[in-house]
């Protein structure tokens, strides 16, 4: 793409140059060279005109600085297939996603770092390109990252108010304060009859504890690792089907009482989220 930048730049250079000798030749006003050259270049990509007559017009417009224009067509070709590529890339889109993200951010909350070590977590050990257009004077510039070793964590000791925070909020199982709800619903809360009921039903659940944080010694920022989870998994008993107006088991299904029972549950729900906002 910088090439076929500079290439462009070039012939309109050029032909700004080709433009000056006319004024300084002929009293008349000069053509725009550039729109020509650049219809010229249209003609030969739609294919109405072909390479020789492409290359007669640059040598007629431009002079004999239009060599560096004559592939012009296959440059482009190729840029438009890496284009391609990169919009059937995952890792192109995510790059993209992660830079409109960061692009995002209010006036003065943009940072390098930041963005940099964002990118590391997508890319891990491969070279990172950063590149930087400047519209004043027109430039851009491409830079390869060097490639910083994180620092080893030391042994610090955490600040008592920050330690207090960490292990009874940030990591606590559980958060129930008198007179607020727990997040799940009650009816996802199957209750236990008995003891044998209950040991019965522990034994059917499947527990995996693989989630992992780390903490930043430096700012004390606690975060989860990608990828890492910790699941639970209950087999109870199948819930029979009701069907309204019908019968299960030999129980007759009120469908009054139905519409009574759900209207219940529908005003808990919005007296909960009313407690939440």
């Amino acid at each position: 793409m910088q090439i076929l930048y500079e290439r462009i730049l070039s012939a309109k250079k050029n032909s700004g140059d080709s433009e000056k000798k006319w004024r300084t030749s002929k009293d008349t006003n000069p053509p725009d060279l550039y729109a020509k050259f650049m219809s010229a270049l249209f003609s030969l990509l739609d294919g109405s005109s072909d390479n020789a007559k492409f290359e007669d017009d640059c040598r007629a417009i431009i002079g004999t600085q239009s060599y560096v224009l004559f592939t012009l067509d296959k440059l482009i070709y190729k840029v438009v297939k890496q284009l391609q590529a990169m919009v059937s890339d995952e890792m192109d889109n995510k790059l993209l996603q992660l830079y409109m993200y960061e692009k995002s951010r209010g006036p003065g909350k943009f940072s390098d770092t930041v963005y940099y070590e964002n990118a590391r977590v997508l890319m891990h050990d491969e070279s990172i390109y950063r590149i930087e257009c400047c519209l004043n004077p027109s430039e851009l510039f491409i830079q390869l990252m060097d490639v910083v070793e994180k620092p080893e964590a030391t042994a610090v000791t955490i600040d008592p108010n920050f330690s207090s925070y960490l292990f009874k909020d940030f990591l606590h199982g559980e958060f129930n304060r008198k007179g607020i709800d727990t997040v799940y619903l009650s009816r996802n809360k199957r209750k236990s009859r008995d003891k044998d009921e209950i040991s019965a039903s522990n034994k059917a659940v499947k527990v995996t504890n693989g989630l992992e944080y780390k903490l930043m010694c430096a700012t004390s920022k606690v975060s989860y690792v990608l990828d890492t989870e910790d699941f639970l998994i209950r087999k109870g008993k199948k819930r029979r089907i009701i069907s309204v107006g019908g019968s299960t088991a030999g129980q007759t299904v009120d469908q009054s009482q139905i519409s009574r029972q759900n209207a219940a549950k529908v005003e808990q729900f919005h007296r909960f989220l009313c407690r939440l906002s």
